[in-house]
């Protein structure tokens, strides 16, 4: 018998919220010092110095000598930046679709009138290179590649690195959606040989929403030097123009910009390496804990940003992700689409640590005995994952 309901006599087992969702993250306190100051005038020189030191930053961050662009926007934002900048209307594009972001690069495509050859990919695995290879040599009219590299709607992960070794030396441009991977995986550019990477704000970089990010690696500089597609707002060439000055053509985020600075000083006091090993341990820790108390992954290749999780057999996904937020005040988001009521998705990218990891393995632990599945010994199986890796 399938159990979806909690009894009356429950108890809130938290006094404050706590997101473990696959964005936005939670915020640290020392961004939200920074946020909290009171913002310079986008005009100034005190906002220009900053501006500056920011972007060299993303940059370091991306692995890139190329050029960063810090769009006003979501992640979504700099997607659209990326298809209207790069492409013309004769182009034609591969797009990797794996989840609900693999087809939003492929709506975008489609609003903007570009061919595109979806590649489908079944929902919680890696595209396989080789299909990406067989596909560049079928259509060699085709100019770019389009793929997620952390799919946030299944929580697995696209092995980017081995599809620009494909592309690159075809001069197909490779375009890349790191918005739930950038901080969390590497992911080195230049040395991949990935043209494009955009990401947003409210993920692996723990700031709010609102702030977006594309670099443009070396050799793809004159990517953009046409007059392609309709552009205005995400005319990057705009931003092009405006970048030695430490400007943009539009109003800045400027407190999201101040926020983004302190996070990446987090970034650089921890090192990157450090940051990426404990984003592995996050998640290695996080599938062992639950699959002790008989939760089962989703992903075959699961990313390390987020965990994606069946309940234990005769639970519904729903009643777990709502027993989560009402008894245990811990936020987590279900699946989507086929996969609604079926899944619950835990994020742990930002700064997050084993602790925040056994908060969540205790609240699982709990919601798996009252919804009639108990099981003992999820917290000792995070800690021996956690120490192993």
């Amino acid at each position: 018998m399938t159990v979806t309901t909690e009894t009356k006599t429950d108890v809130r087992t938290a006094t404050r919220v706590r997101l473990f969702t696959p964005g936005p993250v939670e915020i640290p306190a020392r961004i939200l010092r920074a946020l909290s100051q009171i913002p310079p005038h986008h005009r100034t020189e005190v906002f220009r110095a900053t501006f500056k030191r920011v972007t060299e930053a993303m940059r370091e961050l991306h692995r890139t000598q190329g050029e960063m662009f810090l769009l006003g926007a979501s992640g979504t934002g700099a997607m659209e930046a990326a298809v209207v900048n790069l492409l013309q209307a004769e182009d034609q594009a591969l797009v990797i679709v794996g989840g609900k972001f693999g087809e939003r690069w492929m709506n975008l495509l489609k609003a903007f009138g570009i061919t595109h050859e979806p590649l489908m990919v079944e929902w919680g695995h890696g595209v396989d290179p080789a299909e990406v290879e067989r596909r560049l040599n079928a259509n060699p009219k085709i100019t770019a590649v389009f793929s997620t590299h952390s799919e946030t709607s299944t929580g697995s992960i696209h092995d980017i690195q081995s599809i620009a070794r494909l592309t690159r030396p075809r001069n197909v441009r490779l375009v890349v959606d790191a918005i739930t991977s950038l901080g969390v995986h590497p992911l080195p550019q230049d040395e991949w040989g990935v043209d494009v990477i955009v990401c947003g704000s409210q993920k692996g970089l723990m700031i709010p929403p609102g702030l977006a990010s594309l670099s443009l690696a070396p050799w793809a500089a004159n990517a953009m030097d046409h007059e392609g597609l309709p552009r205005f707002y995400f005319d990057l060439r705009r931003f092009r123009k405006s970048a030695p000055q430490g400007e943009t053509p539009w109003t800045p985020p400027v407190s999201l910009i101040l926020a983004l600075e302190e996070a990446l000083t987090m970034i650089r006091e921890e090192g990157l390496e450090n940051v990426h090993l404990r984003h592995r341990r996050l998640a290695l820790a996080t599938r062992a804990g639950a699959q002790a108390l008989g939760y089962r992954l989703f992903a075959a290749q699961p990313s390390h940003a987020l965990t994606a999780l069946y309940p234990p057999d005769g639970v519904e996904g729903a009643a777990v992700v709502k027993r989560l937020r009402e008894v245990h005040a811990i936020v987590v988001a279900g699946g989507q689409d086929h996969l609604k009521g079926k899944i619950l998705r835990v994020g742990h990218m930002g700064a997050y640590d084993l602790g925040d990891v056994l908060t969540v393995i205790g609240a699982l632990e709990e919601c798996a005995a009252a919804l009639g599945r108990p099981a003992r010994g999820g917290a000792d199986a995070a800690i021996q994952a956690w120490s192993a890796a």
